[in-house]
């Protein structure tokens, strides 16, 4: 069996946890941009490119017409799309970072040793995959719906307040109702449009993946 990952959408934190605690640069950066990207660091932000450097607390924005790639030195690599912010709150052998807003792909490279996490909301879930995409959806009774998906790999998603459990096999969503309600996983079609290239030598690298079809999507299925 292959590494296991954790993530826990609650604080949502998606962490991947491998073998023994390796020695990294204290240091990511971002390694591809289109658009307008800024990094605040120290409170002075500046306009972000290849080869803009990241450290520990630093915040990365992507404007309406942005995109940013980010490489964690730790075998970890995120896609932000437009109108995102991430933070970076540690960076090294237990690297993590923040969702504020927005939506982003992440891609474990390899063997991950160490740990990596990223932090939204509510729920908890165990990962053993290397591929997955978490957005913020609609704003349900004051609380925004968080949608999974994940590409390779089982996400094991729960809440433990309530008691809810379910997993989330590649090629499959989830929809958690205002951070507080779990639906089953299912292939929903919306998924099949994301584009997970992170290279543009690859070809395109910005998702225009609508949530507006992913509720549309839930007209077909129990919604309440």
């Amino acid at each position: 069996m292959g590494a296991v990952r954790r993530l826990t959408l609650g604080a949502l934190v998606i962490s991947a946890l491998a073998g023994p605690a390796a020695v990294f640069a204290l240091e990511g950066q971002v390694i591809y941009t289109e658009g307008t990207v800024t990094v605040t660091s120290g409170g002075s932000s500046q306009d972000a490119g290849p080869g803009t450097r990241l450290s520990q607390g630093d915040l990365v924005t992507t404007g309406p017409d942005g995109l940013a790639v980010i490489d964690l030195s730790n075998a970890t690599q995120l896609k932000l799309r437009e109108s995102t912010s991430v933070v970076i709150d540690a960076i090294g052998s237990d690297t993590k970072v923040s969702l504020t807003t927005g939506a982003v792909f992440t891609r474990i490279l390899g063997k991950l040793s160490g740990s990596f996490s990223v932090q939204v909301e509510r729920v908890v879930a165990g990962v053993r995959g290397t591929e997955f995409f978490v957005a913020y959806g609609r704003t349900i009774d004051s609380q925004r719906d968080i949608w999974l998906c994940v590409n390779s790999g089982l996400v094991d998603v729960s809440i433990p307040a309530a008691n809810q459990h379910t997993l989330v096999p590649a090629g499959k969503g989830i929809n958690i109702v205002g951070g507080e309600k779990l639906t089953p996983a299912r292939s929903y079609t919306w998924t099949r449009g994301l584009n997970w290239n992170m290279d543009a030598a690859n070809g395109g690298v910005q998702d225009h993946t609508s949530l507006d079809q992913a509720y549309s999507d839930l007209l077909n299925h129990d919604y309440q």
